[in-house]
């Protein structure tokens, strides 16, 4: 049974019906942007209903799209129903969405079968709200809370993407079992943007327990080898290639809620875990389950897993004899001794800047530190203990390894930094101090000393150069001033001759069309005249002489369009002083006065940014176009139309005469009325000319210039 079921105001069908209807792909064709709205109907199958049903997805066999529903929502909408639906298309998150006030159930054909996809795939967005479907292993399975509901997170690996996948809050217990497995995932893909629209994350969204199949059972953590440190993403490969491995260490360093770190014998590994916990005690033995994931300059382990075991013995650092040597301890508690030359406690975390004889390297604490309870006195020599951190800075190669460049230690508490010299009370900012005082006597005594001696011959030096600068400048002054008296004067000339051809161009036009042309179009009419006053239309001998009398006043009217053409030529001067909108206006106006054609105009007056050099060309190809229209199209409508369009400049002169085929050369061995002409001139600014026509349909010539942007 079909049901329409009415969302939002009074009538929602008839105002549905009135809206025009569109594809979902003519739908996301639109851009995203504040304002959009566009009121519409569009089909699909659904996809994607919220546990609430405030939302829906539809997509039809080219694209899908996301449909809020905010009141008088329907209840018993199905997977696989196929829909109408009315309503207006509005800003989304990453895409258009259709906000619907009208459905109407027309089918039930079920899911379309989902787009087997990669993880690389959905974070490019080509398939937001598409039903897809993906294979990967399951790192992770978290509870997650937004705006009033539950969900289960599912933390996705496929194929080297990080998947979020969105599940009811009920599956939380049976996803959690499936950790380290591997499942095939089927549903919609929803990403996560910022707030310019910008994809972050894929995310799937599934709503129905059987879309997640289990391909590969986890295997059970208890006869999961034990890996030492040493051994992972090393040779020989431990444990099967994406999934998680079973480990041990001491505790040496717990960051933050989020991660810490472990040691055993050989390696130190910093292990994250997913979301925010507990982290284990410092010096405690931990049996970590974790996935294996390259670090900079080490490996470490992601969404790990622990338990306690016990306390262990606390670790003795190893003692590095410079800075450098900790480089090849990363991640071990080691111990390094350099001298003061910073202490920074007005940043977050606070930190000692040390150096050796080698290299210089940093200290910093995870917690907060009172600022009088690190040694602050530049030059004292400290030990420092902590977790060795290298990091490369830019990628540098040597003997086929990354080596660091910069070190860092993290500290775990004040316990951790210890003074083996005190500082010298000449540190090197009171000795400079002092330095600086005394240089600064000694200069003053000095300046004095040779001030008095200098003085005088200082203000003689000074009066000559003053003198010899004074009769350079007027020097100077007179032959510029003679420069810009024979350029003003060369231009003045210019002018003038400038002056004098443009007002002769302009009279030489006036003549032309007020006497030559106004000739030939009388000349004209008395032949058309003489040509009906002939008797006896037909008389077979009076044909030649009608025949005659036709082309005589043919080729006057002729003569007059060449007059014209070579009038538009001399006026092209205009576009000196009027705009290339203007000029088109008027040479439109000279070309079809009195020829009774209906002519309809369309142009763009801004400033286009065209060189003197394009304005001209296009002025001379839409003439051109103009009268091979009037010579050859017999139309009684003619349009042009100059617009800005997506960085062009497009000039269109469309009519509707009885048109060409444009394959074909036509009489006289000039092909297509004139294209050859218009296309080099199109060419020679860079335009794309198009022609477009056929027989009895009329003609459209078109030509394209890119507009330049300064």
């Amino acid at each position: 049974m079909i049901v329409w079921v009415a969302i939002g105001m009074v009538l929602p069908r008839a105002v549905a019906e009135e809206a025009p209807f569109m594809s979902i792909s003519d739908l996301r064709g639109f851009v995203n942007a504040e304002g959009l709205r566009v009121e519409a109907r569009t089909s699909g199958i659904i996809n994607h209903i919220s546990d609430q049903q405030t939302e829906i997805a539809i997509q039809d066999g080219r694209a899908a799209i996301w449909l809020p529903m905010h009141v008088n929502r329907p209840r018993d909408l199905k997977l696989g129903q196929k829909v109408e639906v009315g309503g207006y298309l509005q800003k989304g998150r990453f895409a258009p969405d259709f906000l619907v006030q009208a459905l109407e159930v027309i089918g039930e054909p079920g899911l379309p079968q989902p787009k087997s996809v990669t993880g690389s795939e959905l974070l490019s967005g080509s398939y937001d709200c598409h039903f897809v479907e993906l294979s990967g292993i399951v790192r992770a399975v978290q509870p997650w809370s937004a705006l009033g509901r539950d969900h289960a997170i599912m933390h996705l690996e496929a194929k080297g993407t990080r998947i979020l996948v969105l599940t009811p809050s009920d599956q939380l217990g049976r996803l959690s079992g499936l950790v380290d497995g591997v499942v095939r995932i089927k549903g919609i893909n929803a990403v996560a943007v910022n707030e310019a629209g910008q994809v972050l994350t894929a995310q799937m969204r599934v709503t129905k327990p059987e879309f997640i199949e289990v391909l590969e059972a986890p295997r059970d953590a208890s006869v999961l080898p034990l890996t030492p440190l040493k051994g992972l993403l090393g040779h020989p490969v431990s444990g099967a290639p994406g999934h998680r491995i079973r480990t041990r260490g001491t505790v040496t360093h717990s960051r933050n809620s989020e991660s810490f770190q472990i040691q055993d014998e050989q390696q130190g590994v910093r292990v994250w875990t997913t979301g925010k916990v507990e982290p284990p005690a410092l010096n405690s033995m931990v049996e970590v389950l974790g996935f294996p994931t390259p670090g900079p300059l080490g490996p470490t382990l992601e969404d790990g897993q622990f338990r306690i075991l016990g306390d262990s013995t606390a670790l003795e650092p190893a003692v590095m004899a410079t800075a450098k040597d900790a480089f090849s301890h990363e991640g071990r508690l080691v111990q390094v001794t350099g001298r003061l030359i910073e202490t920074q406690t007005d940043v977050s975390p606070a930190r000692l800047l040390l150096k050796d004889d080698q290299l210089l390297f940093a200290a910093e604490f995870s917690g907060s530190i009172p600022r009088d309870a690190l040694p602050a006195v530049p030059g004292a020599v400290i030990t420092v203990t902590g977790i060795a951190e290298g990091s490369v800075g830019s990628p540098q190669q040597e003997e086929g390894y990354l080596k660091s460049r910069d070190l860092l230690i993290h500290l775990r508490n004040l316990d951790d930094v210890g003074v083996v010299e005190a500082a010298s009370w000449w540190t090197p900012l009171r000795l400079a101090v002092a330095l600086a005082a005394t240089g600064t006597g000694l200069v003053t005594v000095m300046f004095f000393a040779g001030l008095l001696t200098r003085k005088n011959k200082s203000l003689v030096a000074a009066e000559v150069e003053l003198v010899v600068a004074r009769d350079t400048l007027a020097k100077h002054v007179e032959t510029r001033t003679d420069q810009l008296h024979a350029q003003l004067s060369a231009r003045r000339d210019e002018l003038s001759e400038y002056s004098a051809v443009t007002a002769e161009r302009n009279r030489l036009a006036r003549d032309l069309h007020d006497s030559l042309e106004q000739t030939l179009a009388g000349a004209a009419l008395r032949m058309d005249a003489a040509n009906d006053l002939l008797p006896h239309p037909d008389a077979a001998e009076l044909e030649p002489a009608r025949r005659q009398m036709e082309k005589a006043a043919e080729l006057l009217r002729l003569s007059q369009a060449q007059v014209r053409r070579t009038v538009w030529g001399l006026r092209s001067l205009a576009l000196e002083k009027h705009s290339l909108a203007e000029a088109l206006r008027d040479s439109v106006r000279l070309l079809t006065e009195d020829i009774g054609i209906a002519t309809t105009l369309d142009l763009d007056e801004g400033d286009a940014g065209l060189s003197n050099e394009q304005e001209c060309e296009l002025l001379h190809i839409a003439q051109e176009a103009v009268a091979n229209v009037l010579k050859h199209a017999d139309a009684t409508q003619l349009e042009i139309t100059l617009l800005r369009m997506d960085g062009m400049i497009v000039l269109t002169v469309k009519d509707n005469g009885h048109g060409f085929d444009p394959g074909q050369p036509v009489e006289n061995d000039r092909p297509h009325y004139g294209q050859q002409d218009m296309r080099e001139r199109a060419q020679l600014i860079g335009a794309i000319l198009t022609v477009k026509s056929e027989v009895g349909g009329g003609s459209c010539i078109q030509v394209s210039l890119p507009q330049t942007t300064c």
